[in-house]
């Protein structure tokens, strides 16, 4: 899930899908194709192409869904360096590493 439509193709309306926002009004829910960049750890750059993303406006952060991720056969793995676990996905010879880290969610935040 992104929040806007920057590097988005085939975009269409999420027909009977309507997310309410913080402030109280209702947006219509847009899914389409993604084109971008990942960035590897050597500093080189891939285009990556993701299908059926979903648009939510007002959304602070983008969201990578694992399940849909192994529902479309790639492998959830994790590998230790150094104490340290790193998340990556992995289907045939193409893996992605995840290392960076986000504080995680107390409580409180709620």
């Amino acid at each position: 899930m992104k929040s806007n439509t920057n590097g988005m193709y085939g975009l269409e309306i999420c027909k009977g899908i309507k997310i309410d926002t913080e402030n109280g009004s209702t947006s219509m829910l847009h899914i389409g194709n993604y084109k971008g960049k990942v960035q590897c750890a050597d500093g080189t750059e891939n285009v990556i192409i993701m299908k059926n993303v979903k648009i939510v406006p007002g959304l602070v952060k983008n969201l990578f869904s694992l399940s849909t991720v192994m529902r479309n056969d790639w492998d959830l793995l994790t590998e230790t360096k150094a104490d340290t676990k790193v998340l990556k996905i992995k289907k045939n010879n193409v893996e992605y590493k995840f290392n960076k880290r986000y504080r995680k969610m107390q409580m409180e935040d709620i």
